[in-house]
């Protein structure tokens, strides 16, 4: 239900108008002119209130998302997407060191972003001695592995590896990173060339610095 206050002062006529139902209805039943500009100011103070509430479920949420990685997957498909490799790719093969709970988000995206121009396929590696047959690679940060090891397994092949740690981040193409509890992501241009991988201007635009 909603309803109308009209103030009058001299010629002027102030119309506000109002919904009853939102906040404390029996207070805007009662409100006469005089508590109007105060009613005005609790309207929007306590909308503001309720904004900040939902602002700070949506960033819990996606700081959550850092940990059980909800949007890695999508992140991962647009490098690739973005990514030009020395030969033309009809099949994108991601691998994963170690168990990871992104294996399952990426086998989910193979699924439903693969056509007939690009098929993606998911792979896990247990060790690193058994990296070999991938396109991309991320080495998640509870891996523990000596990141140097890896990269030498991939040295002198386009292989674009992806990590999750600050320290790793020199032999990595992409680095993911925590920015204020939002997933953000680096790009390594010298690691890039190095693997013969031409990265679209779009990725480096949207690129935290490195």
């Amino acid at each position: 239900m909603h309803f109308l206050i009209k103030m009058r002062r001299k010629n002027r006529k102030i119309i506000f108008f109002f919904d009853k139902s939102f906040y404390f209805p029996k207070f805007w039943e009662n409100i006469n002119a005089k508590t109007c500009f105060f009613a005005i100011m609790l309207h929007r103070y306590l909308t503001y209130i309720v904004f900040l509430v939902i602002l700070g479920i949506g960033e819990r949420a996606q700081a959550q998302s850092l940990k059980n990685y909800a949007y890695h997957p999508t992140y991962i498909y647009n490098f690739c997407r973005f990514t030009q490799w020395p030969q033309n790719k009809t099949q994108i093969t991601i691998g994963v060191l170690g168990n990871s709970p992104i294996q399952q988000g990426l086998q989910k995206m193979a699924a439903t972003k693969s056509n007939y121009n690009l098929k993606f396929v998911v792979k896990r590696f247990n060790t690193v001695s058994e990296i070999n047959g991938c396109d991309v690679l991320f080495v998640p940060y509870a891996t523990n592995t000596d990141i140097k090891q890896v990269h030498q397994k991939i040295v002198g092949k386009s292989v674009m590896l992806i990590t999750e740690n600050e320290q790793q981040k020199e032999y990595a193409c992409f680095n993911f990173i925590g920015v204020n509890g939002k997933l953000m992501y680096q790009i390594n241009k010298s690691q890039c060339e190095k693997s013969n991988l031409k990265v679209s201007q779009k990725l480096y635009a949207l690129s935290s610095p490195l």
